[in-house]
C-alpha cells in the first residue's frame, strides 16, 4: 500500500505540493502545549510530503527529521525546509537510531504505513515517555448541506462501494495505534475550520486523492 501511495503522489509531486490546504493553527498550539513540538525537542515526522506540517514544526523551534518515500517530494521538502533533515525512505525501511526522538508525528500519512512494522520501530526510536501524535484532515462537513457537497458524497460513496474498502483517510484508529501495547492512548481532539478554495484549487485538490 505504501508503494502505491508513493507512486501516486510522485507522479504529481508539484501538483500535490501546491494544492493541499494547511492545518489549523490550533493543532500546532496543542502540540506545543502537550510538549510534542517546541524548542529543544527532536521530532521525527513520518511521510512528510512537501512539508505542510514540517514548516510549522520548525517554526515552533523543533529539530525535525522528516521521512518521505517519494524522491521528488523529498527534494521539494528539503528545498522548502532547509532547517529539516530529510530522509528519503519509507518508515518500514528507514534505519532509525534507538531512543533518539522526543516525539513522532504523522500528518495525514500513517494510514499508508504497515503498523505491525511501523509501531514497534517508532517505539524504539522514541526516548522514554516520548509522544506519538497522529492527525488527519477530513474534507467536508456533513452538517453543511450544499448541492456540491451532496454530489461529492454520492461520488465518494460509489467509489467506496466499488472498492469495498474502509475509508483510508479515517485510519488508523486509536485502537489500531494501541495494538501490540507499544503506545497508550491519551486523547483525541477535533477542530472545525473553513477555507476558501477556487474552482481550480478544488480540482487540483481532488486530483491528489488516492
Amino acid at each position: 500500500m505504501a508503494i502505491v501511495s508513493g507512486m501516486h503522489f510522485e507522479r504529481m509531486a508539484r501538483e500535490y505540493a501546491g494544492s493541499r490546504p494547511p492545518y489549523p493553527d490550533a493543532l500546532f498550539a496543542a502540540l506545543r502545549a502537550a510538549g510534542v513540538a517546541g524548542p529543544g525537542l527532536r521530532v521525527l515526522e513520518v511521510g512528510a510530503g512537501d512539508g505542510l506540517a514540517t514548516r510549522e514544526l520548525l517554526r515552533l523551534g523543533s529539530g525535525v527529521v522528516a521521512l518521505e518515500p517519494g524522491q521528488q517530494l523529498a527534494d521539494l521538502l528539503a528545498a522548502a525546509n532547509p532547517g529539516a533533515e530529510v530522509v528519503h525512505a519509507r518508515l518500514e525501511d528507514a534505519i532509525l537510531p534507538d531512543t533518539t526522538f522526543d516525539s513522532v508525528v504523522a500528518a495525514t500519512s500513517l494510514h499508508w504505513v504497515d503498523l505491525s512494522v511501523g509501531l514497534p520501530k517508532l517505539h524504539a526510536a522514541l526516548r522514554p515517555h516520548g509522544w506519538l501524535a497522529v492527525w488527519r484532515t477530513i474534507f467536508g462537513d456533513d452538517s453543511v448541506e450544499t448541492k456540491f457537497r451532496r454530489r461529492v458524497t454520492e461520488i465518494v460513496a460509489a467509489r467506496q462501494q466499488q472498492d469495498q474498502e474502509p475509508k483510508r483517510e479515517e485510519r488508523p484508529t486509536m485502537e489500531e495505534l494501541a495494538a501490540g501495547g507499544w503506545f497508550d492512548p491519551v486523547g483525541t481532539q477535533h477542530w472545525r475550520w473553513s477555507i476558501y478554495l477556487s474552482t481550480d484549487q478544488v480540482r487540483r485538490l481532488f486530483r491528489t486523492f488516492q
